[in-house]
């Protein structure tokens, strides 16, 4: 149990160790338990995204949310972090796969993270399923 609590801990200050290097405060942030999947332009129009304010999806930025999410909600994914930018994403798309929550057979929320069509595979190889995410306030 003790060795549990300390796991716990010092696994917290590293991720708080990893934000607070970027410049994001976690500290009013809320913490989900989310299915990450990625997404990548196939033909020309499929980078545009949802939200009016912006037309088109850039990686290291765009994130497809559920509607819970509002358009330009920001986000941070610890496990992200130099691997897809700096680990910050904003809610700037939607999708039915997000929409449903079919990636995660309805137990969970869905982020759909934009990446270069050249990172996708790695990506998928080596980085877990489910992540922690950060809504930040």
């Amino acid at each position: 149990m003790m060795k549990k609590l300390l796991y716990t801990t010092i696994t917290s200050l590293l991720l708080l160790g990893n934000a607070y290097s970027t410049g994001i405060a976690l500290k009013n942030a809320t913490k989900v338990r989310a299915r990450i999947t990625y997404y990548y332009s196939e033909s020309p129009w499929w980078d545009r995204v949802a939200c009016p304010k912006t037309k088109t999806a850039k990686s290291g930025v765009t994130v497809a949310a559920h509607p819970d999410f509002k358009m330009g909600t920001k986000l941070f994914i610890p496990t992200l972090k130099g691997k897809v930018g700096n680990g910050s994403f904003v809610v700037q798309d939607r999708g039915s796969a997000v929409t449903r929550k079919s990636a995660a057979r309805g137990r969970g929320y869905v982020f759909d993270v934009y990446v270069p069509r050249a990172s996708y595979t790695q990506l998928v190889k080596s980085t877990p399923a489910w992540m922690d995410v950060y809504i930040l306030k």
